[in-house]
């Protein structure tokens, strides 16, 4: 039996090999692989450009270099300004640069914004009481959970009374009608007062 020629034997390999069952069998380059063989053959045609065209292949030389300089000169200048930036103050870090509730009531109170002056108020008291450990301040804690934590408390209960009627007062203006009445101020200022002194 005659061998058969080399072409036939090339197709019938050829259609064996791109069935189905043998799909795994062929290796497939990924696609990086490609480029990476793409990106060569442009570098090769730009070397052959330094015989052919001198001129073009210097200029693709020289902006290269230049753009390349650029971003070492960006990256060095980001990071001397970050370098030399100076550090943020850590204003309200402490303490002692946090605002004065009853100096700000005070000025409010002075403008004829009672209202305003009263709330600044109840929050000073709420935050004299925390201090003292008295209340517990928290973001997920209501004025009515703070009420009852103050009717519950050790201070006196005079003044744990008078503070309690004054927050539900000041609750039901301040999200009211609003009236700048200066006589909730002046009880605001009485209360805090007389918290302040027992708090000594």
């Amino acid at each position: 039996m005659p061998e058969p020629p080399d072409a036939a034997v090339r197709k019938l390999t050829g259609e064996i090999l791109a069935r189905p069952e043998f799909a795994s069998a062929i290796s497939k380059e990924p696609f990086w692989t490609e480029w990476l063989r793409t990106f060569l053959k442009w570098l090769q045609k730009i070397q052959l450009l330094h015989d052919t065209s001198p001129v073009l292949y210097w200029t693709i030389v020289a902006a290269v270099a230049i753009i390349s300089a650029g971003l070492v000169v960006h990256i060095i200048w980001t990071l001397w300004i970050a370098i030399s930036a100076p550090e943020p103050s850590a204003r309200l870090a402490t303490s002692g640069s946090a605002p004065d509730l009853a100096e700000q009531a005070r000025s409010l109170a002075a403008a004829g914004r009672y209202l305003e002056a009263a709330h600044r108020l109840m929050i000073a008291t709420f935050h004299a009481l925390a201090d003292r450990s008295i209340i517990e301040l928290r973001p997920d804690r209501s004025n009515r959970w703070i009420r009852a934590a103050l009717r519950q408390s050790s201070l006196a209960s005079g003044l744990a009374s008078e503070i309690d009627t004054l927050v539900g007062h000041t609750e039901r203006r301040w999200f009211g009608r609003r009236e700048d009445d200066p006589d909730i101020y002046t009880q605001w200022l009485s209360a805090f007062e007389r918290l302040s002194a027992e708090l000594r």
